[in-house]
């Protein structure tokens, strides 16, 4: 149990490390505020849609998942259900109005690849990697269209902006676009060349440390201060570390899934905030420092968290 807690949170080290070089090179001056824009458009146009092919095609298999409904049925009502209670934790804190969209966007949707692959596979073993593989693709599907369109909606670029059309193009981005032709694809038992998945491993494989470098130059941009916890903060992790792990656990048994595999998906619950939430605030001009701050210190809760969801897995007989 201890070995695989120190394995799982060295992920979180990894995390925090690729911060502090994106703060250090904003010291230093080798990343500038010119070049955020480059760093926003090689993350969402370029490395994103280019994750989406990887992971469909090159980590999913439905023909070996038991129950793959409830792999993506489970996921996505626990994360409608966060959505509803950070909407509601919105209400009654009344953030301001740049930071609403980010505030419930980070109650609802975690880090399921870069931080809850390794954990999950750090506690699980390899047959963990399907099942994440599950949250992510509804992970991601609903951060890029209800988390996107929120955090759009808080935006100074586009927050007055109304009508149909306006408010149907904040919902398409390239990751959904990718997302909308790559799993009707694999549905249909389509398989794409090896050497395209291998292209778009490669290519995916900048967000992360683009999207971490990002955070940590806009932690230095904004101060450290922006990573101390206020009640919107704490708001935050209380959803993030306590009542989505919950959900899950609670779905799952109602749902009667146990074992590895619901395990996985209450660990993926229970995972910081994602890193690209910070990006697409920049990109929509909302308030992208709350959302760093907020990354970096769920990403920090995962010290804390680990081990003691494990332990409240196994009290309820999930793992």
């Amino acid at each position: 149990m201890f070995e695989t807690t120190l394995h799982s949170l060295s992920a979180v080290l990894i995390v925090m490390f690729m911060v502090g070089v994106g703060w250090l090179f904003g010291r230093l001056g080798f990343i500038r505020k010119e070049h955020k824009s480059l760093m926003i458009k090689l993350i969402i146009c370029a490395g994103m849609p280019a994750l989406v092919v990887n992971n469909v095609f090159g980590n999913l298999d439905l023909t070996k998942l038991d129950r793959p409904l409830l792999l993506f049925l489970l996921p996505a009502l626990s994360m409608l259900i966060t959505l509803a209670l950070g909407i509601l934790l919105a209400a009654v804190l009344k953030p301001d109005p740049k930071r609403r969209g980010g505030f419930i966007t980070m109650c609802a949707f975690s880090n399921s690849i870069f931080v809850g692959l390794p954990m999950n596979t750090g506690l699980f073993g390899d047959a963990a990697v399907p099942y994440v593989m599950c949250f992510y693709i509804v992970n991601t599907t609903l951060f890029w269209t209800v988390g996107n369109y929120l955090i759009s909606r808080s935006g100074d670029g586009e927050a007055h902006e109304k009508g149909f059309f306006s408010n149907l193009k904040k919902l398409i981005s390239p990751p959904l676009v990718a997302l909308a032709i790559s799993l009707p694809l694999l549905a249909l038992g389509v398989r794409m060349p090896a050497p395209v998945v291998r292209l778009a491993g490669y290519m995916g494989n900048i967000v992360t440390p683009i999207a971490l470098f990002y955070i940590g130059y806009a932690l230095y941009e904004y101060g450290l201060k922006s990573m101390k916890p206020d009640k919107h903060m704490l708001g935050v992790m209380l959803v993030r570390f306590i009542c989505a792990p919950l959900i899950m656990a609670g779905l799952c048994k109602l749902f009667g899934f146990g074992g590895m595999p619901s395990g996985v998906l209450v660990v993926e619950s229970a995972m910081p905030v994602m890193t690209q939430a910070v990006v697409v605030a920049a990109a929509h001009d909302a308030d992208e420092s709350f959302v760093a701050g907020g990354m970096s210190v769920t990403t920090l809760g995962c010290f804390v968290l680990v081990p003691l969801l494990m332990l409240f897995l196994k009290a309820l007989g999930l793992i």
